[in-house]
């Protein structure tokens, strides 16, 4: 049980057994009797009023700390009380009296603080002024049954009088107010706050009425008034809230109630005034008690009324400024902020209205997609401001030549779209496309910057490839996308096959990621041989080769996904799996069988250009122990000289771990043998191509000697591959080749057969060599 349950039991078993024991009790019992409840209930208000504030959310204490403020008020009252009764003391208004009223002006100061936290300063206003309006009507009430009884009563007794139940019955009525306007999640504690303030009000009214009739205070609901009052206030206290319901139909119905309440508040007010007027009877100061009343309901209505047309000020010149962003907001959602041209959305709008025009008048819409190639370098290398101004620039050009044919508009980023809806034939459009082409190649001069870019072009047509604006701009986006990885097209029309062939890069892309996800990938091990002094053949090497077995357990091969991999980036991911794995087998191979073999593993463009791959490999060195001069990495030639300064730097970084560089594929690529003796490389290994027609082609024999010879001068160990026949292994023989690969020696294969392979060689090797000392 909680604390706040313990409380309101004890406090509620104390009143039980108190009202119980008054039943047959004698005045002066009936007395010590009513002290004990009333001390045992308000000490259980303030409690709970207490523990309300500590269990409260920190935002809303603000409010229920003048809760605390008032339930102490009432506690000190209620003590001072009890304690003038137990001294017989009789005068009045007494030092109670100071501190009784004060629960109620304390909880409507606290309840405009919470309204505050919630609404506008002014809304607030006009809740208090709506407020202060009930409360002076229920002045007027309590003035309507003290006045007649009060001629021997002072002025000051009089207010002392009115203020009990006044202040009660007001916080009462103020606490139902603020429903519609804060709309509360949980009502019970807000209902049993305001009934326990209204009985309250309640019986301090009798209790008074009693007291201006001169008769004694023995009535036991009013005495066990007070304390059941008590306890729901303080229940009401502890349990209130500031959290606002999530209903929908509540706030309606919220809004709707609020509307009412300044009606509401004039008629009650209006009402209650009426009745002092007739019911106040010869009073001396009944007649300024009602002018006064109806003078600032009228003032407050006044002021109520002033701050409702500040509002609707207010609210005009916010609606007005809400359309002006409207009209603002409109333009920039149809047109691009930097060129003025119309954007994707507008765009699209354009095209469906040419193809709607198009349809009726059997016609012909073409949709070009502009794309520059590299426009990101200009804003890594420049700055954005920069960037900005280039495509200005070019926005502008665009623009000038295409003004007489179509509309031209910003798609995205540096991607233009042109609607081209005079009817043209592929000869003129690819006609337009030249020309708009040469003309995005001209030298753009920006902020002292010469820059240069080209432009790619996808074409669609409608009714031909589409038969709506989203597919037209679709397929002239994939029209466009192909146009920018062919290197001989700058402009391309659209096909079905290029859908199929996206769709396809999409299929393969997902069953990628799902590949790397579940590790689909596995090695297989080519054995590179080399010649002994003898001429006999013994594995030296082995290359790691990556194998796909898909969900369907069909091996996919390397040509069909690597080059897709090395384009969308997956290539990291998968280069960083096949390292760890080959260095995983390299090791059990070294440190588990005893085999001592090299490994060469084939390094991607994109891997190379990642400049934590020395530090990768570092880590796999140390992590299996290998040393370093067993490890040969293969980088392709277009990795080394298409970022020769960045590629000089990478193989100095690792040349320096021991580990040895093998130029791969040399040969097909714009390498040079005079390039060769600039970089800090090991190995050359020899494209297949050469080897088709060796030894028959006596070019393709020449070509491949004068490698082996010249790259013998320089120091460079020669790897040869494609070794398919029994010539091509004899004509190597007689070159002085240093190592040989392909079907003829050996094929790819799992690692055991790798292990066999070398433990076979092993074992031939151990035999030669016992025979050799017998």
């Amino acid at each position: 049980m909680t604390l706040s349950r313990k409380v309101i039991v004890v406090a509620v078993s104390v009143l039980l057994t108190c009202l119980l024991a008054s039943l047959n009790a004698t005045p002066k019992t009936a007395l010590w009797l009513d002290n004990i409840h009333w001390l045992s209930t308000i000490t259980a208000c303030l409690i709970l009023a207490t523990l309300g504030y500590f269990r409260a959310n920190p935002a809303h204490r603000a409010c229920k700390r003048w809760f605390v403020v008032g339930a102490f008020a009432y506690f000190t009252g209620g003590v001072l009380w009890i304690c003038q009764i137990l001294t017989h003391q009789t005068t009045f208004p007494a030092q109670s009296d100071l501190f009784y009223p004060l629960l109620g002006p304390c909880l409507i100061i606290g309840f405009i603080t919470a309204l505050r936290s919630q609404l506008s300063r002014s809304k607030t206003l006009a809740f208090t002024i709506d407020a202060l309006s009930f409360s002076i009507a229920i002045l007027g009430y309590v003035l309507i049954s003290y006045l007649p009884k009060s001629a021997d009563v002072s002025l000051l007794q009089l207010a002392v009088l009115t203020a009990y139940p006044a202040s009660m019955l007001s916080a009462a009525l103020v606490s139902l107010l603020l429903i519609p306007y804060l709309r509360p999640a949980w009502m019970m504690p807000w209902l049993l706050l305001s009934a326990g303030l209204a009985l309250l009000g309640v019986c301090w009214m009798q209790w008074n009425l009693n007291a201006l009739n001169h008769s004694p205070q023995t009535s036991p609901w009013v005495n066990y008034g007070f304390s059941a009052a008590d306890l729901l206030i303080g229940s009401g206290l502890y349990g209130w809230q500031v959290r606002v319901a999530k209903r929908t139909a509540f706030h309606r119905q919220c809004r709707r109630l609020r509307s009412w309440i300044p009606l509401i508040a004039f008629v009650f007010s209006i009402s209650t005034l009426l009745l002092i007027w007739w019911q106040s009877g010869p009073h001396p100061y009944a007649y300024h008690i009602a002018i006064g009343s109806v003078t600032s309901i009228l003032i407050f209505s006044a002021v109520r009324q002033s701050i409702l047309l500040r509002e609707s000020e207010k609210l005009l010149r916010a609606e007005k400024r809400l359309v002006e962003k409207e009209l603002e907001y409109q333009q920039l959602s149809r047109s691009d902020p930097l060129t003025r041209l119309p954007n994707r959305l507008a765009m699209l709008n354009l095209l469906e209205h040419a193809i709607i025009n198009a349809a009726s008048d059997s016609g012909m819409v073409a949709l070009l997609m502009i794309d520059l190639k590299h426009f990101q370098s200009i804003n890594d290398s420049f700055g954005h401001h920069t960037g900005d101004l280039f495509l200005l620039e070019v926005a502008q050009r665009l623009q000038y030549i295409t003004n007489d044919c179509g509309e031209l508009g910003r798609v995205h980023g540096d991607k233009f779209g042109l609607i081209v809806i005079k009817h043209k034939t592929d000869a003129e459009l690819v006609h337009l496309a030249h020309n708009l082409c040469k003309i995005v190649h001209k030298p753009v001069l920006a902020e002292g910057h010469e820059l240069i870019l080209d432009a790619c072009i996808g074409i669609s047509l409608y009714p031909r490839d589409a038969n709506n604006a989203d597919q037209l701009a679709r397929h002239a986006n994939t029209a466009l996308a192909q146009a920018k990885r062919s290197s001989q097209h700058l402009y391309l029309f659209y096909c079905k096959e290029q859908t199929k062939l996206a769709q396809n890069r999409f299929r393969l892309d997902v069953q990628l990621r799902k590949a790397i996800k579940k590790q689909e990938f596995f090695l297989q091990f080519q054995p590179i041989f080399s010649l002994d002094k003898q001429g006999q053949l013994r594995v030296t090497n082995i290359e790691a080769l990556i194998r796909w077995r898909n969900n369907k357990g069909d091996i996919i091969s390397p040509a069909e996904f690597i080059p897709y991999a090395e384009q969308s980036g997956l290539i990291l991911p998968i280069g960083e799996w096949v390292l760890s794995e080959a260095f995983h087998h390299l090791s059990a191979l070294i440190h588990k069988r005893g085999h001592i073999v090299g490994l060469s593993i084939n390094i991607s463009p994109r891997q190379f250009r990642d400049h934590s791959l020395p530090m990768r490999i570092s880590q796999l060195l140390q992590q299996y122990a290998i040393p370093a001069r067993y490890i040969t990495l293969e980088i392709t030639e277009s990795a080394v000289f298409e970022h020769e300064e960045q590629a000089l730097d990478i193989l100095k970084q690792l040349k320096a771990l021991g580990v040895r560089v093998s130029l791969d594929d040399f040969g097909v690529g714009n390498s040079s043998l005079f390039k060769l003796k600039h970089l800090p490389i090991d190995e050359l290994k020899i494209d297949r191509a050469f080897m088709v027609d060796v030894p028959d082609s006596l070019a393709d024999s020449e070509i491949v000697s004068t490698i082996v010879k010249t790259a013998g001068i320089l120091g460079i160990s020669v790897v040869v591959e494609g070794i398919e026949t029994q010539a091509q292994l004899d004509f190597l023989r007689d070159t002085g080749c240093d190592c040989m690969q392909g079907f003829l020696l050996g094929r790819p294969m799992p690692i055991e057969d790798i292990e066999r392979l070398l433990s076979t060689a092993q074992s031939a090797a151990s035999a030669a060599k016992t025979e050799f000392l017998m």
